[in-house]
């Protein structure tokens, strides 16, 4: 028999280095996953392995066949299920492995969008930028604006917003994707929200509105109290300084974004509600309908017809006279 001192001295340092790598891959699928539908999934799956391998040291022959089964198809399963995860990985781990000249392109783009910001709010003009995530943004907008498509340097974020006449974009939002400006004077769909703060304008509920239909990032400018916020999934922060916005910026440029994470604009929730709502209904018309035969069916054909003129001739509530209806009452 083989006791652990046995199988402790045949290990090799090939067998400790095949042990840690593995150790390394369990722990970052494990970060990457964490706060994604994923995880109970993967859960789902393991108490599945724990059933069959339990079945198998039983006996129980029809319960581990029919674990096995499943199990074969897991791997087909979870790609069909979760490739929005996958993609998402993948991306994260390219970001990663990344030359420090790619990262260091990020961080400039990122450092002129802040200087932009630091020059438009010094002088007390309003602006809105968009940081696009994994969800276009042109799909949710209500109006798509110029397209720009430029490197992302802080003069041409200003001249773009400079609030001339002769200037058309100024008015509208800049949409920034890949770290590049691609288009201009976005009008973003406001937000239907009651309780927002009486400081908060319209582009404020741009903001709110852009980021609650879609992942992006939204930085806001106040005109009027010279406020730098951003405004992600619906919340917006408190007033932030340049420094903070950079570090806000790199944070969300850094973490996993889930579009499954996405919640349903309330216009979608009410239709899907409404949609549950009139199948309940047609159920339960149904099961009344065939309720309602059967028990016709035990009384006799005859009470199985309606007699159409029955309604036509039936007096409606309106010919009761108030006198006929007190005595009915009574």
């Amino acid at each position: 028999m083989v006791t652990p001192r046995d199988f402790i001295e045949a290990l090799t340092w090939r067998d400790g280095l095949d042990f840690g790598i593995l150790l390394i891959l369990v722990y970052a699928a494990l970060r990457l996953l964490q706060g994604t539908r994923a995880v109970p999934v993967l859960l789902s799956v393991a108490v599945f392995g724990g059933i069959a391998a339990a079945a198998s040291a039983l006996d129980m022959v029809a319960v581990a066949a029919l674990v096995r089964y499943f199990l074969e198809y897991v791997i087909i399963i979870l790609i069909v299920v979760f490739h929005q995860e996958l993609r998402r990985i993948l991306l994260h781990m390219g970001q990663r492995l990344l030359p420090q000249g790619h990262r260091d392109a990020a961080r400039s783009a990122v450092s002129e969008l802040v200087v932009a910001v630091e020059r438009l709010h010094r002088a007390r003009l309003g602006a809105l930028f968009i940081l696009q995530g994994e969800i276009d943004v042109l799909d949710v907008v209500s109006d798509r604006g110029r397209e720009i498509d430029a490197s992302l340097h802080a003069d041409t974020l200003v001249a773009l917003l400079i609030p001339y006449s002769i200037n058309l974009t100024h008015d509208g939002a800049v949409l920034i994707q890949n770290l590049r400006i691609a288009r201009a004077g976005v009008i973003c769909p406001l937000t239907q929200r009651d309780r927002l703060d009486p400081a908060f304008g319209t582009r404020h509920r741009g903001a709110i509105g852009v980021s609650e239909e879609s992942d992006a990032l939204v930085v806001v400018l106040s005109e009027e109290r010279g406020e730098i916020r951003t405004v992600h999934r619906g919340a917006i922060s408190d007033p932030l300084t340049p420094e903070q916005l950079e570090e806000r910026i790199s944070r969300w440029l850094e973490q996993p974004r889930a579009e499954a994470s996405r919640p349903a604009p309330p216009s979608e929730s009410l239709a899907v509600a409404k949609g549950a709502a009139r199948s309940y209904m047609d159920l339960r018309k149904a099961s009344e309908s065939a309720t309602d035969m059967r028990r016709r069916g035990k009384e006799g054909a005859a009470d199985e017809k309606w007699n159409d003129n029955d309604f036509l001739h039936a007096p409606s509530v309106t010919d009761f006279s108030p006198a006929a209806r007190k005595g009915g009452e009574g």
